[in-house]
């Protein structure tokens, strides 16, 4: 009998720590910006695709900076893609952290859906969490989505 509350015991005392410990390392993040954007694609013949266009802006201590996304696809559809979209920026400490590519992370924006939730991050560490609505197809490479400010 001993044996056994030894065991429970020593379950609950390993897993009280183990749960306990994974939300204490978690970091807040904090709102530094906003952007709104808007993509269009349309798919020529035989499956290729127009370069798509994009005009965004974000908002960042009080200044909008414009940019456009790069390296987006429709695949193999064919037919025109809209995506409209708006966002909250998180971990921006200086507006060069914008310009990098950034990869989903979670969620995503699925054509035909109301409004969805995407998140994005990039290497230099701001985080991107995206509501939006998608018409078609619009995929991001492995290279990522591709941000450049527009001069």
């Amino acid at each position: 009998m001993k044996i056994i509350l030894k065991l429970v015991a020593s379950f609950a005392l390993s897993f009280g720590i183990v749960g306990g410990g994974a939300y204490a390392a978690d970091p807040v993040l904090t709102q530094s910006g906003t952007f709104t954007l808007e993509i269009k694609a349309l798919t020529m013949y035989s499956g290729e695709t127009d370069l798509p266009t994009s005009k965004g802006v974000v908002t960042f201590q009080g200044k909008q900076y414009p940019f456009t996304v790069q390296a987006l696809t429709m695949g193999n559809s064919f037919g025109s893609t809209t995506l409209n979209a708006n966002g909250v920026l998180y971990g921006m400490k200086d507006i060069t952290q914008f310009e990098s590519p950034f990869f989903i992370i979670g969620g995503g924006i699925n054509p035909g859906e109301q409004s969805d939730v995407a998140t994005y991050k990039n290497s230099r560490g701001v985080t991107a969490v995206m509501t939006g609505t998608l018409n078609g197809p619009l995929w991001i490479p492995s290279t990522g989505a591709v941000i450049k400010f527009l001069k």
